[in-house]
């Protein structure tokens, strides 16, 4: 049996050193998507443990980790626009509003600049819905706080759903290759 050559061993170890980097930047992406808004920050962070599944295969997590934190990531990008809805709900706004404020919670990933119509439009959008469906300025007002209550809501459950799966990615990676 030979010896590996330097070569192989300098491959090996820039391939493993370029897994490293893509999963850490990934996860950076990621979390920074979790505080601003027009970067998909779960979906980026799912990707990474992803990359690192493929790349490392039997040094990786489990399959099952990688499908158990795909669901979490589709729930968590479901309840971003659930919670908007929830919030017009939760200060007594109508069907309308929460309807709403999910299309400008959509329509604000279109129209520049990003950052900032992800926060105003839905915020527009049960405003509008509210006012068009009847209900006084004051109770369209109502919703529309009732929207950003929902998305400090849906903000808060991102940042801590992202910095779990990182965490405890990294956990069992480590817990893995020892």
């Amino acid at each position: 049996m030979t010896e590996p050559s330097l070569w192989t061993n300098l491959a090996s170890y820039s391939s493993d050193t370029l897994e490293f980097f893509t999963v850490s930047a990934l996860f950076f992406v990621g979390l920074l998507g979790t505080l601003l808004p027009v970067i998909p920050g779960l979906p980026l962070i799912w990707l990474g443990i992803l990359v690192d599944k493929v790349w490392a295969w039997d040094n990786s997590v489990s399959w099952a980790f990688v499908i158990i934190t795909g669901l979490i990531t589709l729930v968590a990008q479901v309840a971003d626009y659930y919670l908007s809805y929830w919030g017009v709900k939760r200060f007594g706004g109508t069907w309308r509003g929460g309807l709403g404020a999910m299309m400008g919670l959509f329509a604000g990933f279109f129209i520049p600049p990003q950052i900032f119509w992800i926060i105003v439009a839905p915020v527009a959008g049960a405003v509008i819905g509210e006012l068009l469906g009847g209900s006084t300025v004051r109770a369209a007002g109502k919703a529309g706080v009732g929207t950003i209550v929902g998305g400090i809501v849906a903000f808060v459950l991102k940042i801590a759903l992202g910095s779990a799966m990182i965490a405890v990615f990294v956990y069992l990676r480590f817990q893995e290759a020892s």
